[in-house]
């Protein structure tokens, strides 16, 4: 594995981490889930729904590991990152 395909690897479970993280920031200011399965995953597993979140992180990285295009790679990480900027455009809008 070279370099740079570990250091997408890294940042997808670096992302799936932020997701979780600035989910929470959210829900704690009384906002919701916009993702239909995470919010059934909360309605189910109340505080422990970031096992299946983080757990599905976990098997997009193995995926991806498997994986020897850099530019699909880049591409799934890039996707990975759209909710944390989100969630962090949302919780610039609460302050």
């Amino acid at each position: 594995m070279n370099w740079a395909k570990g250091l997408l690897l890294l940042s997808t479970v670096l992302l799936g981490c932020a997701d979780v993280l600035t989910t929470n920031v959210i829900l704690d200011h009384g906002m919701g889930e916009l993702n239909p399965f995470m919010s059934l995953a909360q309605a189910w597993l109340g505080v422990w729904w970031l096992i299946p979140k983080l757990g599905l992180t976990l098997v997009v990285t193995l995926l991806l590991w498997r994986s020897n295009n850099l530019f699909n790679i880049a591409l799934v990480v890039a996707f990975c990152f759209t909710p944390v900027l989100n969630n962090l455009v949302l919780i610039a809008g609460m302050s």
